[in-house]
């Protein structure tokens, strides 16, 4: 995620399948701490005392953290804060009891982070929990068509693919899954999204102590007792997988016919000099694509990057004069950043990685790069805590003439997330241009988030230390298509048949 004005403080979050997990891992941490925990031998497990002695150590730090790190813990409004987060943490720590092992400790700091409601503040660890995972011998998704939740990769014959799961333990459905997204994924149960990530969880069992598993569930109208057993990590994460339409990334230019072009934007946040030169060598195409009938801006799985990249390919597409002149969205924010030693270190470290694999420039954002960093320069240096950037200017005379004739669609889903929900919001301002797919995924006002180790070496807190005002789209917000997809997302020829088929016959 980045302040949209600056390149030097992109951060980008990566998103495994639709978790909302961070990719940045702190390279160190402070020395383990038991708390008052009895010494164990080394290779010995830790008891149940010790879990919990590491859970409260670390879970402390994180609530140090957060008070000294996050923005709305300074910014707009302190006192608020503060007073929501003492009752927060209260309840956080009521789950302290449970916790008994490996399992138990990672579910109270992800419960914790997920109270935040707010994809900039999350925990990372350093490995995935040693207690194998246990399965009901089937997984749920999420049918966005209806709404309803129904069995996948069954290898059940009483369970098939398809059947409706309409309630476990005699309550619907619908709250497990409200559930799940409050313990685990820390964004509103009315998304889409959420609904969308918490499905497949509901037959997985990872030892979380906050939510117990079901013992039966009403299917396809019949009550079925779960047999729950273990199931390897790598098979059951090949399932989640195939089911949420994993794919490599990756920017290409396809023409369909004589008429159409398909354009794949996988990426806003190129990985290495290859992926720099695949984004270059499509906005070069761009132009050549103006007169087409359609073109499809396919930005499935885009987890977000730097503003820059999204600009320079509409610039292509569109011209800098059209371009500059509709998108103007990233225009209205005025960034505000929390001074923290932790944002300041990241600070220095973006800027040696500033102009990493050729980045494009951004003008109306750069205009005002020079004064604000000599400004932030003098609030660092007098150690201010707050450093507010200055607005974007949006000169706007008359509406330079369209030189893109094609109808051009830009094709979402709920992986679409960060610059990329930016992107959509600036194509909104687009006249004649249209969202298909699904609805996007969502994100906060913050961002900028910054890698606090915690004391036991074993998880990192990522925090939010930087806040949008003034942007126009609300938190937590999806940009929803005016034209939607109700079958398999993540099929390909499905999708492109439909846009051909369907959408286009709309015209």
């Amino acid at each position: 995620m980045a302040h949209p004005a600056r390149r030097g403080l992109v951060r980008t979050i990566a998103w495994a399948t639709l978790a909302l997990q961070s990719a940045l891992i702190a390279g160190s941490a402070a020395a383990e701490t038991e708390g008052t925990a009895a010494p164990q031998a080394a290779d010995a497990p830790l008891s149940a005392d010790a879990w919990r002695a590491r859970t409260e150590t670390d879970l402390a730090a994180f609530a140090d953290a957060l008070r000294e790190n996050f923005i709305h813990a300074a910014y707009p409004d302190p006192d608020g804060w503060h007073t929501w987060f003492d009752d927060t943490l209260a309840t956080v720590e009521a789950g302290l009891p449970r916790v008994r092992d490996e399992a138990g400790y990672q579910a109270v700091l992800r419960h914790l982070a997920a109270t935040f409601q707010d994809a900039h503040v999350s925990v990372t660890f350093e490995s995935p929990s040693s207690r194998p995972p246990h399965w009901a011998g089937f997984l749920a998704r999420f049918d966005s068509a209806t709404g309803t939740y129904r069995v996948t990769a069954s290898q059940q014959p009483e369970v098939p693919d398809g059947a409706e799961v309409s309630a476990c333990d005699g309550t619907p459905v619908a709250s497990w899954i409200a559930t799940i997204a409050q313990y685990e994924i820390g964004l509103p149960d009315t998304l889409e999204s959420t609904r969308f990530d918490a499905a497949p969880r509901l037959f997985v069992d990872r030892g979380n102590p906050l939510r117990p598993r079901p013992a039966h569930c009403t299917i396809d109208g019949r009550r079925i007792a779960l047999d729950w057993s273990e199931v390897s990590s790598q098979t059951l994460g090949s399932l989640i997988q195939n089911r949420r339409g994993g794919r490599t990334p990756g920017v290409d230019t396809r023409h369909i016919g004589d008429d159409g072009a398909w354009v794949t934007l996988g990426y806003f946040q190129p990985a290495d000099a290859q992926q720099a030169e695949a984004f270059h060598a499509a906005i070069a195409a761009a132009p050549a694509l103006r007169d087409k009938r359609f073109i499809v801006l396919d930005v499935r799985g885009n987890g977000g990057g730097p503003y820059s990249w999204f600009m320079a390919y509409l610039r292509g597409l569109y011209g800098q004069a059209y371009a500059d002149h509709y998108a103007t969205a990233r225009l209205h924010i005025r960034a505000v950043h929390r001074l923290s030693p932790a944002f300041v270190e990241l600070l220095q470290e973006m800027k040696a990685r500033d102009g990493d694999h050729g980045t494009p420039s951004d003008p109306p954002l750069e205009r005002h790069a020079a004064a604000d960093d000599a400004r932030r320069a003098q609030a660092i240096a007098a150690g201010d805590p707050l450093f507010h950037a200055t607005p974007p200017s949006m000169p706007r005379g008359a509406a330079p003439e369209n030189p893109v004739r094609a109808q051009v669609y830009v094709l979402t889903d709920y992986a679409c997330a960060s610059a990329c929900i930016a992107l959509v919001d600036e194509l909104e301002r687009f006249p004649g241009v249209q969202q298909i797919g699904l609805p996007t995924f969502v994100d906060n006002r913050s961002g900028t988030s910054v890698p606090i180790p915690l004391p036991s070496g074993q998880a990192t807190a990522m925090i939010a230390t930087m806040t949008r005002d003034g942007r126009i789209r609300d938190d937590n917000a999806p940009q929803v298509p005016s034209i939607r997809f109700d079958g398999d997302i993540f099929d390909d020829a499905a999708v492109e048949a439909w846009v051909v088929q369907d959408v286009l016959a709309e015209e």
